[in-house]
């Protein structure tokens, strides 16, 4: 039969192909991304069992085995890129802007000596954000099964720190060996003043495992409603985070949380307030430790053993961080990618480590005043996610800015893939919510 026997018309069939194509483009599309957020997922998990993995590799034998994980983020940034520009023939302004200015930020450390290495290695920290911006709008369409997903890693990471509580060290912990970039441990062993083990379960280090607890249960408190299992993962979460003796969550966590019952009772509250002061406080404590010298009057005797570390920050850590910027007007630009924390080691003045300790001190060194500016965006930014995404999306993206800026007063996590990951996907947020157009 021909297409008129159908009661087509002449330009019924070419309109039909091309129905058909739309249709297999948008399940070409579907497949992609559920692939890609398949591969989210298994690298997500790559990071819970960090200390687990890197056991198992070097004792097989493999010890770069685990790197090849890095090629997911990539490839994903790249796919998504490529597909909005070669397909929809759009530019994913988010992604591009991210890209060009580390591009632009790399070029600065090239331009003032930084070490080749340690620039690579600085972009490798920070090409988290990007793959957690490209990928935010994957993780929106399955958003109740993300949250579900957090639930599970809040629930295993709790497990392990408590397994290595009874156990007191696990098979991984203190294992070094060696690897493309040098020696490595597998878990870090290390103890706070008074003997205490800082416990890390399955992750590499105890502040990781307390950073993981921090942001699953916030997004757990999400998933589950009900007050008396709401307060049983507050419970279990405080539990779990004391053991890894990681002070800054310690606070960071019951802020957030309180927060997000809070905003059940009382629908008005946007946590405008509360993420706008941590915000403050983060940037500038060390500010006015460093530029009015507060710490001279301080002594390692006036801190308990307990915080001690507290003291290490205001008197060593932060002044020697500001160090690290370039003399003159070029401060304003920072030391570029880098210059600061775990990628030092890899650079022409390994002596020079400092780990920052602060997120904004962090940003601050390596991007200049322009880093001050993406420190304090999300802040600013919240009022529009308020306005133009879900309520529980916005409490979602709030927890986060809590967690990061109330953490971040005494730690940067950035280094920290996880970390910096679900920074990624809050700035996805906060640039899809930018982008929204007011109603008419």
């Amino acid at each position: 039969m021909n297409a008129r026997a159908h009661g087509m018309t002449a330009f019924d069939a070419p309109s039909l192909r091309s129905s058909v194509s739309r249709v297999r483009s948008t399940e070409e599309i579907s497949f992609g991304d559920s692939l890609l957020s398949v591969l989210l997922g298994l690298y997500i998990t790559t990071l819970l069992f960090e200390g687990v993995l890197r056991y198992v590799f070097a004792t097989a034998g493999f010890p770069n085995a685990l790197y090849v994980r890095d090629v997911i983020p990539v490839v994903s940034v790249l796919f998504l890129f490529l597909r909005a520009l070669l397909a929809d023939r759009r530019i994913e302004l988010p992604i591009a802007i991210a890209l060009v200015l580390l591009a632009c930020h790399a070029a600065w450390a090239m331009v003032l000596g930084v070490n080749n290495f340690a620039i690579a290695f600085g972009l490798k920290i920070f090409m988290f954000i990007p793959y957690g911006m490209a990928m935010w709008p994957l993780v929106r369409r399955r958003w109740r099964f993300a949250l579900t997903f957090a639930a599970a890693m809040f629930a295993v990471t709790a497990a392990g720190v408590f397994a290595n509580f009874f156990l007191q060290k696990m098979p991984w912990e203190g294992l070094e060996y060696q690897t493309a970039f040098g020696s490595v441990t597998s878990t870090r062993l290390w103890w706070v003043p008074g003997g205490f083990s800082r416990l890390p379960g399955f992750a590499r280090t105890s502040f990781d495992a307390a950073m993981i607890l921090g942001i699953t249960g916030m997004l757990a408190l999400l998933r589950f409603r009900h007050l008396a299992v709401r307060l049983s993962i507050i419970a279990l979460g405080l539990v779990a985070i004391v053991l890894t003796t990681s002070k800054g969550m310690i606070l960071a966590f019951p802020v957030a949380a309180s927060w997000l019952i809070a905003a059940d009772r009382w629908p008005w509250m946007k946590g405008r307030v509360l993420v706008t002061t941590l915000c403050a406080v983060t940037a500038v404590l060390p500010l006015l430790m460093v530029g009015y010298n507060l710490s001279t009057s301080m002594h390692a005797s006036n801190f308990p053993a307990a915080i001690n570390s507290v003291w290490e920050r205001f008197s060593m850590v932060w002044p020697q961080a500001f160090d690290l910027l370039p003399d003159g007007p070029a401060a304003l630009l920072g030391a570029g990618p880098g210059s600061i924390g775990t990628p030092q080691l890899y650079g022409a003045a390994p002596h020079h480590f400092n780990p920052a300790d602060n997120l904004a001190i962090f940003l601050v060194v390596n991007f200049g005043f322009l880093g001050l500016g993406y420190y304090a965006l999300p802040a600013w930014i919240l009022p529009r996610v308020a306005d133009f995404e879900s309520t529980e999306i916005h409490r979602a993206y709030v927890g986060m800015l809590v967690i990061a800026y109330g953490y971040g007063m005494s730690i940067s996590m950035i280094e920290e893939s996880f970390f910096c990951l679900f920074f990624g996907l809050s700035l996805g947020i906060a640039a899809g919510a930018w982008l929204q157009k007011e109603s008419p």
